[in-house]
Parts: structure tokens; C-alpha cells; sequence
């Protein structure tokens, strides 16, 4: 213990420097997943603690060797940050959302590993990342080469976990066959809640789509509730957003002169979107506010961007609207070429 000890006691293991690092890796994970238009309930982040950090070194294996040989730059985990979502089927989505942001060293599946298997219990994706040297986040780019984990789970799946952990870490129920019965149970169950939160919000979905659910008044203004209702019609193939996302979409709509039910209908019908799609090219099924903002964004261009650099919190969204824009251009010029 004494290595490790002294480990973190070094510089770089400074609390106040990792808090810092952390929270603004976990700012750039919630603005990667607003620009993103992907839906989720919280985005957390904690910072390991000396004492844990020198336990965790100090671990030896059966032959006496150290786990984790080379001190802290080989700890992944000093920085961990949670994504909860409300579905299991937005997991994939954010996971290839992250990794197109940071570097990532390790994807673990222990959702599918676990069903593989037949087993039954903790379940979840757990990716390893890096803050890169070339072209960081914005508000990343003084932590290049910082390493951190990050646990992708739904809300079930984290009550579950958080649960078990204070249950089975930090109480006294050793290996209680009772107790372990009561949780092989209950992890059962929430797997099941899992899917059939899956089967609602695609119902949901579809049935808006359809039509089966009695549309808003055409003429009443636009807000949050109405216009998620306007993009599921408009676009069922694309995931539900954050519901402050879609608020945030009826200002960006009202900057550019759509400002009811009828109007953003009408918009958001006569546009393909399924050509955006392929000028952008995404790795994964975007949010539907996403789709709307690339749709306004190549059919108005610069004006757009002038109209809507300012809505909203995110101070970095002229550069990054003209980013798109200019993706969005060299992809068309590339299909005039073909």
C-alpha cells in the first residue's frame, strides 16, 4: 500500500484538477446529446477518491502480482460518468454517439454478454474513452488524453444496480440465498419493464403516425407537447428527443417565422428527409429535434444560423451549426459529382 499511497499523493492526482476535468467532460456528453436529439433522463458524473484510487492499485492477483501495474495512468476509472436513459434501445444510439465524440479504448456490452450466457442481474454498456488530442470538444480541450469511464443504463437498470450496490457492497447480507433469490427476481422483472418501455414508446410513436391519436387544433400555437406530436407524424422512423429539446426546437421554429401547429406541419411534410440523412451520413438513428435542426439547416443555410446562433444556452452553437453546413454542402456537391 505504501506505492500506491505515495501515487496518490503526486500531482497528478490532484481532486480539485479531476472534479474540474470531470464536469467538463459530463457538460460535453449532455451537449453532444442535445445536439444529437437523443433522449435522457440524467448525465452524472463522480470523481474516485485517494483512498479508493490506492486501494484499487494495491490490489494483487492469485500470483502476487499487481492488477494494475504502472500507477495512476493506468486507472481508466478516476473519472466515471453515468448516461440513464428511459429506453434500452437508445443505449446504442448514445454509445455511438460518445465514441464518435472521444477515443475509445473499450466498448463492453454487459447487457448482451450477460443474455449470451443466460444470465440474469446487472446489466448495462460500459465504454472506455479518451478526451483526444486532435480536434477535442470544445470545452474538453485542456484535458486532452484524460481517460474515463462511462456506464450507459436505463433507469431500471440503475436503480437495480444502485440498489444491489448498497445492498450487497456496503450492508451485511454477505451471500444471503433469500436475499440473493429476491434480487435474481427482481432483475428479471426489470428486464421485462425494460422491453415493454420499448413497446410503449414505439406504439406511441406509431399510432401518432398514423393519425390514431386526435391531432392539436391546426392553428394553435406551437409548443413542446404539439410539435413532438408534428415530427412524429412528419418522421416515425426516428427517435423520440429530450422533452426540453422539443421546446427548445418551437423557439428555434418561431425564429424562422413558424410559429403554429399548421405551419411546422406543413414545413416539416414537404421536406425529404431521407436526403439529409444521407448528406450527413449518421452513424446511428438520430433524435427527431436533430433531424429537424439539419432540415431547416440545409434548406435555409446561413440565414438560419443567424437566426438561431443564439437560441438556447449553448454558447458554441454558430461554430457548430456552420460545421454541418458546410458537411451538409460538400456532401451535395459530392452527389452533383457522381
Amino acid at each position: 500500500m505504501d506505492e500506491a499511497d505515495s501515487a496518490v499523493q503526486q500531482p497528478g492526482f490532484g481532486q480539485q484538477g479531476l472534479s474540474e476535468a470531470a464536469l467538463a467532460i459530463r457538460n460535453t456528453i449532455v451537449g453532444r446529446l442535445h445536439d444529437d436529439g437523443l433522449n435522457h433522463h440524467d448525465v452524472q458524473f463522480r470523481v474516485k477518491s485517494a483512498a479508493s484510487a490506492s486501494e484499487k492499485m494495491s490490489r494483487r492477483d492469485n500470483a502476487g502480482e499487481l492488477k494494475y501495474p504502472g500507477g495512476l495512468e493506468n486507472l481508466d476509472d478516476l473519472i466515471g460518468v453515468r448516461v440513464i436513459l428511459f429506453v434500452e434501445s437508445d443505449i446504442e444510439a448514445v454509445a455511438i454517439a460518445l465514441s464518435s465524440a472521444f477515443i475509445c479504448h473499450d466498448d463492453e456490452d454487459k447487457t448482451a454478454m450477460m443474455r449470451k450466457n443466460g444470465g440474469i442481474g446487472y446489466a448495462g454498456r460500459h465504454l472506455t474513452l479518451e478526451v483526444p488530442a486532435e480536434n477535442p470538444p470544445v470545452n474538453c480541450a485542456q484535458y486532452s488524453g484524460h481517460r474515463f469511464e462511462v456506464q450507459i443504463r436505463t433507469v431500471l437498470q440503475h436503480a437495480w444496480a444502485e440498489f444491489e450496490h448498497d445492498i450487497r457492497f456496503k450492508g451485511s447480507s454477505g451471500d444471503n440465498a433469500e436475499i440473493s433469490r429476491a434480487f435474481t427476481m427482481a432483475s428479471t422483472l426489470i428486464e421485462l419493464a425494460d422491453q415493454q418501455f420499448v413497446n410503449i414508446a414505439d406504439t406511441l410513436k406509431r399510432l401518432q403516425a398514423e393519425g390514431a391519436i386526435e391531432p392539436v387544433p391546426e392553428f394553435q400555437k406551437l409548443d413542446a407537447g404539439s410539435l413532438q406530436g408534428v415530427l412524429n407524424r412528419a418522421f416515425p422512423m426516428y427517435r423520440s428527443s429530450k422533452e426540453n429539446q422539443y421546446d427548445w426546437m418551437v423557439h428555434v421554429l418561431a425564429a424562422n417565422g413558424i410559429d403554429t401547429v399548421t405551419a411546422a406541419e406543413d414545413w416539416f411534410q414537404s421536406i425529404d428527409a431521407r436526403k439529409v440523412a444521407k448528406l450527413m451520413a449518421y452513424r446511428f438513428n438520430p433524435g427527431q429535434v436533430r433531424i429537424a435542426d439539419d432540415l431547416l439547416l440545409q434548406s435555409l443555410g446561413e440565414a438560419y444560423v443567424n437566426a438561431t446562433k443564439s437560441v438556447g444556452s449553448d454558447r458554441n452553437r454558430e461554430p457548430k451549426l456552420r460545421a454541418r453546413l458546410r458537411r451538409l454542402r460538400d456532401g451535395w456537391e459530392g452527389q452533383q459529382d457522381e
